[in-house]
């Protein structure tokens, strides 16, 4: 007696197993591994999906990234050139005012020169006057009176201390 006569399993019990086994796997394969299969392709597809908007949106992101880069670059070279026109104007103006105010003090240096000019001017025809009137009134006393030595240096002394005071 063999262990299946034992166990009760006979040949054509055998068959039947094996083709309930086959009937099962075969209505498995149609009812769960198709829809499971479309269930996990569809789930791909969606992932698929998802990764390819988020690549999509990251090359957006880099490009605008990109462009903001660039906008900020323009706006910093337009800051630099509004700066440096700002310092050459500042520099135009300075160099106005300093031309303005060298010539003013040119001006100012020329009229002192000329009023020191016309005051020495002055001083020196004063002093011709003035030795001239004196040399007058020293002729008109020598020819008043007959003067020694002493009495035309003390003459000449007092009209000098006269015109000093």
């Amino acid at each position: 007696m063999s262990i299946f006569t034992k166990l009760g399993i006979t040949w054509q019990s055998m068959l039947i197993y094996l083709a309930n086994i086959i009937i099962l796997v075969v209505a498995l394969y149609f009812l769960l591994y198709k829809p499971v299969s479309k269930i996990i392709a569809a789930h791909r597809q969606k992932l698929k999906d998802v990764f390819d908007e988020n690549q999509r949106l990251n090359a957006e992101a880099a490009e605008t990234k990109r462009k903001y880069e660039a906008l900020i670059d323009d706006v910093k070279q337009e800051v630099a050139r509004i700066g440096a026109d700002a310092a050459a104007k500042a520099q135009v103006k300075a160099d106005e005012v300093i031309g303005r105010a060298t010539e003013q003090a040119d001006n100012i240096i020329r009229n002192a020169k000329q009023e020191a000019f016309s005051e020495r001017e002055r001083l020196k025809n004063e002093l011709y006057d003035s030795v001239g009137r004196i040399a007058v009134d020293i002729a008109q006393k020598v020819l008043e009176r007959e003067v020694s030595v002493d009495d035309n240096r003390r003459l000449i002394d007092s009209y000098l201390t006269e015109w000093e005071s």
